[in-house]
């Protein structure tokens, strides 16, 4: 089997599992709850109820990574 790590690389850094989901365990989106999916979905849940949601049509990969990266940064919970 292998390890998820050495998929995405860094893509589990900062984060951990509660109820099914990724939670941010550190930094400034600590407590953030959500989902990146294998097929251009991400989603979060801000502690302050902030929702983010981004559909895409293209595959998760290296081309998908900065996009995920700014979307989850457009929003810092308060």
């Amino acid at each position: 089997m292998q390890d998820s790590r050495q998929l995405l690389p860094g893509f589990w850094d900062g984060t951990g599992w509660g109820f099914g989901l990724a939670v941010q365990t550190e930094g400034p989106q600590r407590g953030r709850i959500g989902w990146s999916g294998g097929l251009g979905t991400d989603f979060f849940v801000d502690p302050d109820g902030t929702v983010g949601i981004l559909l895409t049509q293209v595959e998760l990969g290296k081309d998908m990574s900065s996009l995920i990266a700014q979307f989850q940064s457009l929003h810092e919970p308060s």
